[in-house]
């Protein structure tokens, strides 16, 4: 079984560059459920902005976390192609810190369905 994982890019709870697990998230909303390392040490299960990731692929996933991904794969090919997309929508997207500070410049947030489409 393989999902998609992305690395933490900024967030209050999740430790920045912390590997997460993509759970699920519902239909086309922009915030998927993660699991992954808090900043205390525990691991969590959180939703979290897409724009807030970033290195999206494909993994192999571990017995332990089988069970909480509803996003799983039988094959690598399907996870990549996954993953590829996630990685193309959010990637560019636009992003700004707790204080208003630009972290990623790129484009609004609104336009990352339309990349997706084409």
């Amino acid at each position: 079984m393989y999902g998609v994982v992305a690395n933490v890019v900024i967030d209050n709870q999740l430790r920045n560059g912390a590997k997460v697990y993509i759970l699920y998230c519902h239909g086309m909303a922009r915030s998927p459920k993660v699991y992954g390392m808090a900043r205390d040490g525990k691991r969590i299960e959180k939703y979290i902005s897409y724009k807030k990731l970033m290195k999206f692929r494909s993994q192999w996933l571990p017995e332990h976390i089988r069970e909480r991904v509803l996003w799983k794969y039988e094959e690598r090919t399907e996870a990549d192609r996954f993953a590829k997309s996630l990685e193309l929508m959010w990637t560019n997207v636009r992003l700004y810190d707790g204080k208003g500070n630009i972290i990623r410049e790129g484009i609004p947030e609104s336009k990352a369905f339309d990349l997706a489409a084409t």
